[in-house]
């Protein structure tokens, strides 16, 4: 690795055969504990292999072959997507058309509706503003699968702006079932009826499929996590957002649906499918603040750059779902392109970098960026704090809120932005305020301002990465998290010895529970945790939450804040009898930086889980 010449990708062996790329793959799979994997590439006109490597069922020793199905996740996205497209050129909706006007019973909440509209390009952009799918709406454990407004009206919360729409970029699940549910309104159809009439089988895809529900079978793989030394099989669980994720293909099915790319969206038949122009509309970001501030690296229509530290750029799609972990792409300039899916829930940032690497071993090494000065006059006003303003999950964003965000500073002629803690990001400059990440080729980070004149800055890798200026007080929720910690865990200490001294008759007992109380809403934090832990694990290995899980984590929060009020009802109650009145003081303290932490949980939405439904 250290012998690495000029020109390879980085952390990635130079591979000249298709031989050599197998056995890197092989060792990989071993690395990381993958049974199996289905593979495609495609060069041209030709298919350099088909087929697949390992096992698609460790207990029955059956391997992968060319026509093994694997799910392939939120891969469906990008034939929705070019199926919605098929729609817009026959002009029964367009891109730019308001969702509200064209099918206003859909529920969304957008409070900008006025000047800022919901519109079709944004769902499928992730521009929205939505939320994503909550944790008891990822997999549907009932017998029956909701259709049309029925499903929508499930992801009613979700289906809320939490921002002008079409201003950041937020990845967002339940955006695709709002473009599944048009796609059905403008076809006439039900979703996965279009596709497979649309594009599957003029496609000639044999294997292919949208079905919400998988029946396991020999064509269809096994999905795999590792744990204890041992694969323990994940549950083919349906899901309820079936546009965003449903679909399971083969290596022979891929191969076309690369084709269809590369062959600038015709069949094998020469029929045309997709015009050119509506292909170059799927890869084109068009609709946040990144977009309209100049970079051209954005999430387009289920579409995205890949492969930033190679030679060249891809366009495609990951996906990941219970069991396993898919990625597709395609350069179609050079005419290559590759998927593949394991069913071992991990390792495909590797696996896509052999990949690509192998697609691109005969293009010469880039030639090194020229040089572009740091323009310190425009970037100037854009130093200082930041916190992150996009978060995926509304209920994760209180982690960003509580550590304070990041500082971008200046380091020379380029830019570093780095957290309260740990290492920080350096920026190239490519423009005045454009920049890229070392050993990239093109711009993934703009500064810019926002329509309230507020100053952001924007990343497009990875791609909820939306900040806005922090300003001054920027320090108080790192700094009241720290004396937090320090007020809990002196205090959990204190309560011990406080036990132990009741114990023995030297503390009333009236004071034992107002000094217990911390260390109880400590555990009950630490209960929250494990609970909400084990309930995402018991979902997808063992195919069912758990309900003592799920009412633990949802009922870990409010014990937490009775816990709270508790302590401050009974502290003051008592507070005549401490025998040192700063004792009773340091607990109100304690109670109080309690208090703050349960108002910043329950603004991000952690009182109210109710897993259990």
């Amino acid at each position: 690795m250290l012998a690495t010449p000029a020109g390879a990708q980085p952390g990635v062996p130079p591979i000249r055969t298709l031989a050599q790329l197998q056995d890197s793959l092989r060792a990989v799979m071993a690395r990381e504990h993958i049974p199996g994997l289905m593979l495609t590439l495609v060069s041209h006109d030709s298919v350099l292999f088909e087929g697949g490597l390992g096992l698609a069922d460790v207990e029955a020793r059956r391997p992968v072959t060319a026509h093994t199905r694997f799910r392939i996740g939120s891969i469906t996205k990008t034939f929705v997507a070019a199926g919605l497209m098929q729609l817009i050129e026959q002009g029964k909706l367009h891109l730019n058309d308001e969702v509200r006007k064209i099918a206003p019973e859909i529920p969304i909440d957008n409070p900008w509706e006025a000047t800022d509209p919901v519109r079709v390009v944004h769902l499928l952009e992730h521009t929205a503003g939505f939320d994503d799918m909550a944790f008891n709406h990822m997999y549907n454990l009932t017998p029956t699968d909701p259709r049309g407004l029925a499903v929508l009206a499930l992801f009613r919360n979700e289906l809320r702006c939490r921002w002008r729409p079409g201003e950041r970029m937020s990845y967002a699940n339940p955006g695709y079932q709002v473009v599944g549910y048009l796609l059905e309104k403008f076809s006439g159809q039900p979703y996965e009826q279009y596709l497979t009439t649309h594009l599957l089988r003029p496609l000639t895809m044999p294997d292919a499929s949208p079905a919400l529900r998988i029946v396991p079978g020999p064509g269809l793989a096994r999905g795999y996590g590792y744990a204890d030394g041992q694969y323990r099989a994940v549950p083919p669980l349906p899901i309820y957002l079936g546009p965003a994720g449903s679909m399971s293909a083969s290596a022979a099915d891929l191969t076309q649906w690369v084709k269809f790319f590369l062959h600038e969206g015709r069949a094998p038949d020469g029929t045309a499918l997709l015009q050119p122009a509506s292909l170059r509309e799927l890869e084109t970001a068009h609709s946040s603040l990144s977009d309209r501030a100049g970079l051209r690296t954005g999430y387009g229509l289920a579409n995205l750059p890949l492969g930033f530290k190679g030679k060249a750029l891809f366009r495609g799609h990951g996906g990941g779902i219970g069991g396993f972990i898919s990625a597709f792409g395609y350069n179609r300039a050079l005419g290559v392109g590759y998927a593949f899916s394991n069913n071992g829930e991990q390792g495909a940032p590797k696996l896509e970098q052999l990949v690509q690497a192998f697609l691109l071993r005969q293009l010469p090494a880039p030639a090194p960026l020229p040089r572009v000065p740091l323009d310190a006059v425009a970037v100037g006003p854009y130093l200082g704090r930041y916190r992150p303003a996009a978060p995926r999950n509304e209920i994760t964003g209180f982690a960003d809120y509580l550590t304070g965000g990041t500082r971008l500073r200046r380091a020379g002629e380029f830019l570093v932005n780095e957290p309260l803690l740990g290492p920080g990001d350096t920026l190239l400059p490519t423009g005045p305020l454009t920049f890229r990440r070392p050993g990239t080729q093109t711009a993934t980070a703009v500064l810019t301002r926002d329509k309230e004149g507020r100053r952001a800055l924007i990343s497009t890798r990875p791609y909820t990465g939306y900040a806005l200026a922090a300003g001054f007080w920027w320090w108080l929720p790192p700094a009241l998290l720290a004396l937090c910690v320090l007020l809990v865990v002196t205090s959990s200490l204190a309560a011990l010895v406080g036990l132990v001294r009741v114990l023995r008759r030297k503390l009333p007992r009236a004071q034992l529970l107002p000094r217990l109380l911390p260390l109880l809403a400590l555990a009950a934090l630490v209960t929250t945790a494990w609970a909400l832990v084990t309930f995402v694990g018991h979902l997808s290995t063992d195919g069912y939450p758990g309900l003592a899980t799920a009412v633990a984590a949802s009922l870990g929060p409010l014990v937490f804040v009775a816990f709270i009020i508790a302590g401050v009802v009974l502290t003051v109650r008592y507070f005549g009898q401490f025998q040192r009145p700063a004792v009773a003081w340091y607990l109100l303290l304690t109670y109080g930086a309690l208090g703050w932490l349960a108002a910043v949980l329950g603004a991000y939405g952690w009182l109210s889980l109710r897993l259990w439904t």
